[in-house]
């Protein structure tokens, strides 16, 4: 008979996130996952798989996580160009700074080589294509506030390239003002 896990999968996941967040894909062993984890190999296996098995749960609740904030703020408020500004103003302190130096785990994992691994490279792009598409609606369904060439899937795009540069240069640990500033420049695009 089985014994009843004594873990939650929840808080396992979020300490393996951190593990790999910090020390990228690559650079993350299953040691120092039980090291963060308290579990050992034989319970990790047996609750998430191998190592790209767990990193793949890993990355598909943190893009989850993104996309359900992104959701709910960018569907939110009077325009689209005020629910986009609150959404990247949102990601200052995720970018910037000490605290920021981290990035975005999806932006890393694409930088790291993680994505060279067929599946990883699935998810993340279409993460990257939920995010755009959830721009692009929130763009088109306000459309009649923009100038008649407005071009919402460009626009999209751009606020997505954005995004992913500045959680590139998170690594870089900016100042908060200078990140601020690249946003009010990207904001100029919804004029």
């Amino acid at each position: 008979m089985a014994r009843p896990r004594s873990f939650d999968p929840d808080e396992v996941l979020d300490l393996a996130r951190d593990v790999f967040w910090q020390k990228g894909f690559q650079g993350t062993s299953l040691d120092d996952i039980t090291a963060a984890t308290g579990l050992t190999k034989p319970s990790l296996y047996a609750a998430f798989g191998d190592k790209n098995a767990l990193f793949l749960k890993v990355l598909d609740r943190y893009h989850a996580y993104i996309v359900g904030r992104a959701e709910r703020i960018i569907n939110d408020g009077s325009s689209a160009r005020e629910a986009i500004q609150r959404w990247l103003t949102g990601f200052v302190p995720r970018c910037s700074g000490v605290k920021g130096s981290r990035g975005c785990l999806s932006v890393n994992t694409s930088v790291d080589g993680a994505a060279e691994q067929k599946e990883v490279r699935k998810r993340i792009q279409a993460f990257n294509r939920k995010l755009e598409q959830l721009l692009r609606d929130r763009l088109r369904a306000d459309s009649a506030q923009f100038a008649d060439d407005f071009d919402p899937d460009a626009v999209a795009h751009t606020i997505i390239a954005i995004y992913q540069g500045l959680m590139v240069l998170a690594k870089d640990a900016p100042d908060a003002a200078r990140v601020r500033a690249t946003l009010n420049h990207a904001m100029k695009l919804l004029s």
